[in-house]
């Protein structure tokens, strides 16, 4: 497609910048524009035939309207705050609240918990429309794609796509008062010693409306998983931002991740300061210090002639173009229960004086801190490396029938969310003493603990990607 060509395609929304919003809905925001409530057919407005246009505000306002119309039972859309101009900062809550309703569902509390941002560099186009992608999948396949509905079963996810309107609206980097918000955060604030222009840290650590908001969302879910999506370069980052900063404690939580999601692209996955450049006051450095998350920075590809920080459309599939981060994501959303320590219970066995409980850490960071609690009797785990046993002897009175053994642990070294999971064992007599009869299933009953799906459906995202890697060759 030829420069002119693409460039007439991208002025096409254009118009829909200069449209008015409509009466409000009795959830409190407003629905479509110039009255029109729904916009038939309910298709994602930001696509159209084979091209996937940039969503800039205006646009991205009527698409969360839409995924909100279209999916009541799944989806919960709130303004989290104001931008600096005003501007409402849409905020999408994800998971199956129908089902939870009904008793049916796992419960929130019982969930790990992932935060996605998009647009706080709203110029870097193809990291706006990656964001409203994953919402946009999650919800208009949760009926026919099997990941997808295991995500929203299983995982409360908060989407914020663009954290940046001021910029949106201007096709701009920085926000009203030029100040990069992405720059703007308290963890590491002011470290580092960039462009004043381009990466304007603001008058003080968290000044801008923008990055309290994101700091808000933060405070009050308590992330498992953070991830503020970019553009452009494809690369995969993690804290820290500064260069003189010690490693993270979770550096080997990061560095397996980056093994595992990303082995075909490994060298392009790392530290923020060592694999693109440094960089502080990052929302991806926020999310680690401040609530303790996995907290990373996706570089989106993307990069055009047209616009050096992405293409405002683009032919391929989303999924296809950024095969890698699609991939990262997923990765993410089925293995975030394991993104740190993860103790899991392997056998149980002992007498009517003692239970002796085998715990194994699968998860990819080190358990350092953690206890088994059996009768209200609470026994603290041993140190376990990933995927190292240790036993632990909780004494008390013990019968044949069911006891709970509740595990309750610190997720990764960075003080955050906490890890709790509680079984029910039955117990049987085994010659003289007590055997704990697990059959696997009992184990996938809290967080984090369900059967990750590999079927049909996610075989074909797989071929999607195959189909990317010859392309390439």
């Amino acid at each position: 497609m030829g420069r002119l060509a693409l460039l007439l395609v991208g002025i096409l929304i254009a118009p829909t910048a200069a449209a008015e919003f409509g009466p409000e809905s009795a959830d409190g925001f407003p629905i479509g524009i110039d009255g029109d409530v729904r916009r038939p057919p309910a298709d994602p407005l930001n696509k159209v035939g084979p091209f996937t246009f940039y969503p800039y505000y205006p646009l991205l306002t009527l698409e969360v309207q839409r995924l909100a119309l279209d999916h009541p039972d799944l989806v919960r859309l709130t303004s989290a705050g104001k931008s600096t101009a005003g501007l409402d900062l849409w905020l999408l809550e994800i998971a199956d609240f129908a089902r939870i309703e009904a008793g049916e569902g796992i419960p929130l509390a019982d969930r790990e918990v992932i935060y996605i941002d998009g647009g706080t560099h709203s110029n870097e186009y193809s990291g706006v429309y990656f964001v409203t992608e994953v919402a946009q999948f999650l919800l208009d396949e949760y009926a026919t794609n099997e990941t997808a509905k295991w995500i929203v079963e299983n995982r409360h996810t908060w989407i914020l796509p663009m954290v940046n309107p001021d910029g949106s609206n201007a096709f701009g980097r920085l926000n009203a008062k030029l100040v990069n918000v992405n720059r703007n955060f308290p963890t590491t604030w002011g470290t580092v010693n960039e462009n004043p222009i381009l990466n304007n840290p603001g008058p003080e650590p968290a000044s801008e409306p923008e990055t309290r908001t994101v700091m808000s969302i933060m405070e009050r879910v308590r992330p498992d998983y953070v991830n503020s999506i970019h553009c452009c370069g494809n690369l995969w980052l993690h804290p820290w931002g500064a260069e003189d900063l010690p490693p993270p404690e979770d550096l080997q939580m990061f560095t397996r991740i980056c093994d595992e999601a990303f082995a075909d692209v490994r060298e392009d996955c790392g530290e923020i300061w060592s694999t693109i450049y440094p960089a502080s006051g990052t929302t991806a450095d926020e999310g680690y210090g401040l609530v303790g998350a996995s907290s990373w920075t996706y570089e989106m590809s993307g990069r055009g002639a047209i616009a050096p920080w992405g293409q405002p459309a683009i032919q391929d599939d989303v999924r296809v173009q950024e095969v890698e981060s699609w991939n990262g994501i997923m990765h993410a959303f089925l293995n975030v229960h394991k993104y740190g320590a993860r103790p899991e219970i392997v056998a149980v066995a002992g007498d009517a004086k003692e239970l002796r409980v085998t715990i194994r850490n699968i998860g990819y960071g080190n358990l350092t801190f953690g206890n088994v609690t059996v009768g209200g009797t609470s026994v603290a785990m041993p140190r376990l490396a990933p995927d190292e046993v240790g036993v632990v002897t909780v004494p008390g009175s013990f019968e044949p029938g069911t006891t709970r053994i509740q595990l309750d642990w610190e997720k990764r070294q960075r003080l955050g969310p906490q890890g709790h999971l509680s079984v029910d064992v039955p117990l049987a007599r085994e010659g003289r003493g007590l055997i704990g009869l697990l059959d696997g299933q009992a184990l996938g009953a809290t967080s984090g603990g369900a059967q990750v799906p590999l079927g049909g459906a996610w075989l074909g995202l797989l071929a999607l990607a195959a189909v990317a890697l010859l392309r390439r060759r």
